[in-house]
């Protein structure tokens, strides 16, 4: 369960709300994520060649997020439950569980 949707320029209607930044092919940042879409914005990916944005997901309730984040940590503590105790495995779990939580908040 993701707080985006990933989808199709076509199946996106004005008024979504960006997830994410688009980024140009060198990097620089086309549009800021929480940009509400427009039809002329949707117009200009069109002719950038963007296929695909992540917008995001209203369909999901507080209740749901704070569940599938109580899932995620659950699970990450049972997949690093033989980790040893060092600075290295607890790095990597933090890292992971930041990058996994980030799909969720």
């Amino acid at each position: 369960m993701n707080r985006y949707l990933r989808l199709d320029l076509d199946n996106t209607v004005p008024g979504m709300v960006l997830f994410e930044d688009i980024l140009h092919g060198n990097g620089d940042v086309l549009l800021p994520r929480n940009t509400v879409l427009t039809d002329a914005l949707l117009t200009s990916l069109r002719r950038r060649g963007i296929d695909s944005v992540q917008v995001v997901n209203d369909a999901i309730s507080e209740a749901d997020l704070l569940a599938e984040r109580e899932r995620v940590q659950q699970r990450l503590v049972s997949l690093f439950r033989k980790c040893p105790t060092n600075r290295a495995c607890g790095f990597l779990l933090q890292w992971v569980t930041e990058y996994r939580l980030g799909e969720v908040a």
